[in-house]
């Protein structure tokens, strides 16, 4: 089934928790900043026409030069139309940007992603596209390997089966209608979610899971940047 694919990275966080005073997806892996692996990458995406990046308004400028690059090198700046944009407060407000600015366009199928997790399976997100166009939503993600406990105020109030239990990645990737829909829903109601795929399902949609990768990390401490650096040397991202 052919789609139509729309790219939103959120890119507006600060990135405190690395300490090193620079936001994450500036920060240098082999040579080049991170995001520019990370678009490198999703350009490899046969299916993608749309590229919207929403960032803070003094990183704007940076953020298009790095993905301009990234789409000239990867031989897509002609079929690729690239918007960088102004992010929001939180997560949620930079992808609700990014998917008002996708709202005129082509696509039919959006597909969110980190702009620090560089290290992602091509082939396991061409099954989420292709799930997501068929079935209205998919995501990555992987079954936990420790048994994962709910705790309140410091204290276990339950342990979920653990076969049943799975860490979500992104990317995670929708159908433009009912992403549109589920933010529709969310802001009337004021739900708040740490994902996409947790607004898809609060507006009561069905979730697909595919299988990700363990190596599929959010740069988030340096030792991370570290593993970073050593997938990029053997998979030749850039």
């Amino acid at each position: 089934m052919d789609s139509t694919t729309g790219v939103i990275i959120p890119a507006a966080g600060s990135g405190t928790r690395m300490g090193s005073g620079q936001v994450k997806q500036l920060l240098s892996l082999r040579g080049r900043p991170v995001l520019a692996h990370t678009v490198h990458r999703l350009m490899m995406l046969e299916t993608v026409r749309y590229l919207v990046i929403p960032t803070s308004p003094e990183l704007i400028q940076t953020t298009r030069n790095i993905a301009s690059q990234c789409l000239r090198e990867a031989g897509r700046e002609k079929d690729v139309i690239l918007d960088v944009i102004h992010g929001g407060d939180e997560r949620m407000d930079s992808v609700k940007n990014g998917l008002l600015h996708l709202m005129g366009s082509s696509a039919d199928v959006v597909l969110i992603h980190d702009a620090v997790r560089p290290c992602f399976p091509l082939n396991a997100v061409r099954e989420a596209i292709r799930l997501a166009l068929s079935n209205g939503a998919a995501i990555l993600g992987i079954p936990a390997s420790d048994t994962v406990k709910v705790v309140r105020d410091g204290q276990v109030v339950s342990t979920p089966e653990r076969k049943s239990v799975w860490l979500a990645q992104t990317p995670q990737v929708f159908r433009k209608d009912i992403l549109v829909d589920a933010y529709k829903k969310a802001e009337k109601s004021g739900f708040k979610a740490t994902d996409d795929a947790s607004l898809a399902e609060f507006a009561g949609y069905p979730v697909y899971m595919v299988r990700g990768s363990q190596e599929n990390i959010k740069i988030t401490y340096p030792s991370d940047l570290f593993f970073a650096e050593k997938w990029v040397q053997s998979h030749s991202a850039v």
